[in-house]
């Protein structure tokens, strides 16, 4: 399954996960990543992995400086055919996330909703962290925001299903590696028509320990831990694993 991330999100992704956008949603986690890296007005921000672009117009709408980097043409092509129907000067650039060829240029780098942990290795996902520190200036602060290993672990799960955009149904149906700590997942989308589509991920799960060594060794020091959106403190019964960092 290498290399999975390179065609799994396109338009069928979109499809799938099209309640995710709610905007009373977005809103609420736009006002948790403001709160939480206490953002000052008008500061420059990059959203690493931002899809779709749901988290960088938010930010653009109220007043930030936003680039947003994605590896997926077609997410890509829909948030820049949303910031032209707004008028908002966000950047978005195609590129692999080890690939970002910034320095010292961002008040503040995002990576959300489990988008960390997608290659191949942990010495690849920690290239990533590296060109985020490059990219931050001194002072700079990054929020990574994954699930939660702990209770996904005590909690496995292994088949799910939700209801998707157009009266679609998607199963999900996990492994859990304990060597690796990898989640499998088999994506079983059903059209209403009956139409089939499968796609397969496998994303490395941190702990929180884990992350915070492998952030420490880029020189990005842990300020604060969160269970949700909300703001909760994380605990092992949190719904997401969200770390808050500081360059220098």
């Amino acid at each position: 399954m290498a290399q999975w991330y390179r065609e799994f999100f396109d338009d069928l992704y979109l499809r799938a996960y099209r309640h995710y956008e709610a905007p009373e949603q977005v809103r609420r986690e736009v006002d948790f990543i403001i709160g939480a890296l206490q953002l000052p007005s008008g500061a420059s921000v990059l959203d690493l992995c931002c899809g779709q672009g749901r988290h960088s117009l938010e930010l653009a709408r109220r007043g930030y400086r936003v680039v947003g980097v994605d590896l997926s043409e077609a997410l890509l092509y829909q948030a820049r055919q949303r910031a032209e129907r707004e008028g908002l000067p966000v950047t978005f650039v195609q590129c692999d996330m080890r690939d970002i060829a910034f320095a010292d240029e961002f008040d503040a780098c995002i990576n959300m909703f489990t988008s960390f942990g997608y290659l191949e290795s942990e010495a690849e996902d920690a290239k990533v962290l590296e060109k985020v520190a490059q990219a931050l200036k001194e002072g700079g602060k990054f929020l990574l925001d994954v699930t939660n290993r702990d209770r996904l672990v005590r909690e496995f799960q292994a088949r799910a299903w939700h209801a998707a955009d157009e009266g679609w149904l998607v199963l999900e149906e996990r492994t859990f590696d304990p060597l690796s700590g990898r989640v499998e997942t088999l994506w079983v989308c059903v059209a209403r028509d009956g139409v089939r589509y499968e796609r397969r991920s496998s994303i490395r799960l941190y702990t929180a320990a884990e992350l915070r060594l492998m952030l420490e060794r880029v020189g990005l020091r842990v300020t604060g831990l969160f269970g949700n959106y909300d703001g909760s403190p994380y605990t092992w019964d949190s719904p997401r694993l969200i770390v808050a960092a500081m360059k220098g």
